[in-house]
């Protein structure tokens, strides 16, 4: 871990900028995440729930039965697994498969190296080296580790590309990250569904809008809701390419923290 220079992340510096490192040494890590303390109303309440329960959890004593997790993720919409069947399927994992690397499609990684070593070369930033060629075989062999393969294939592969496309841009500053996003968003979106697409794009819309009552009232006032603009939230899903919104809007994503005000064409989350 390595804290900022000044205290906060300046998104308008490399993240080598920030943390006073030099790229030799950075290239040495597989994956870097930039971690911000941003202000996110939903996200935060999540997240201190989630904080509660597992704290309640963790205690022997513990009525596992009255802790209100949700019996579903809120994403994939699947049946949770439990946290110790989970580390005993990690450790087994670990153990018991050795995925080998045959027949991926080794001029996938190599395009991908040349067109990142030419964007960079452009735009700036820190480069794509071959540490991060060898760390994306790494981190495909575990994702077919994960899912108890004997061979890495496609997916494991793509999966890999897109974790390592999404640590760089965060270890950009802002300008290349933006440039990083649009060349390579097939990357970045793969195996994400619409939904979770829009999902994360209506979050964005109401931190900021959350941003802009706290600068306008205070950070002391605590709205009981937040609005977004229907016609400004279908105007940004075009932006990526999303036209069809209603499948969104009926999925249980949206439903269980959003709703719409037909009537003055607003999308409402309420916070009391």
């Amino acid at each position: 871990a390595a804290n900022p220079i000044n205290g906060r992340y300046d998104s308008s510096l490399s993240f080598a900028q920030n943390v006073n490192l030099t790229e030799p040494i950075l290239s040495r890590f597989d994956v870097l995440c930039v971690v911000q303390d941003t202000i996110d109303t939903i996200a935060d309440e999540k997240l201190a729930q989630f904080v509660v329960n597992s704290h309640i959890l963790s205690h022997p004593k513990s009525d596992k039965e009255s802790v209100p997790f949700p019996k579903q993720s809120t994403i994939y919409q699947v049946q949770l697994i439990n946290q110790d069947l989970l580390r005993k399927y990690i450790v087994y994992a670990r153990r018991t498969c050795k995925p080998k690397l045959v027949n991926i499609d080794q001029s996938k990684v190599s395009q991908l190296y040349a067109d990142m070593r030419r964007v960079y070369a452009q735009a700036g930033g820190m480069p794509m080296t071959v540490r991060h060629v060898e760390s994306i075989l790494r981190m495909a062999e575990a994702h077919a580790r994960f899912h108890i393969r004997d061979y890495v294939n496609d997916d494991d592969l793509n999966v890999a590309i897109r974790v390592m496309l999404n640590s760089f841009v965060t270890a950009q500053k802002h300008s290349v990250a933006q440039t990083v996003k649009k060349m390579f968003r097939r990357y970045i979106t793969y195996k994400k569904d619409n939904n979770e697409l829009l999902l994360h794009l209506l979050h964005g819309l109401f931190k900021e809008t959350a941003s802009f009552i706290r600068a306008r009232y205070g950070g002391d006032y605590v709205p009981s809701k937040l609005e977004v603009k229907q016609t400004y939230f279908e105007s940004k899903a075009r932006e990526i390419e999303i036209y069809d919104v209603l499948p969104f809007y009926n999925s249980k994503l949206f439903t269980e923290a959003f709703s719409i005000d037909n009537q003055n064409g607003m999308i409402i989350h309420y916070l009391i």
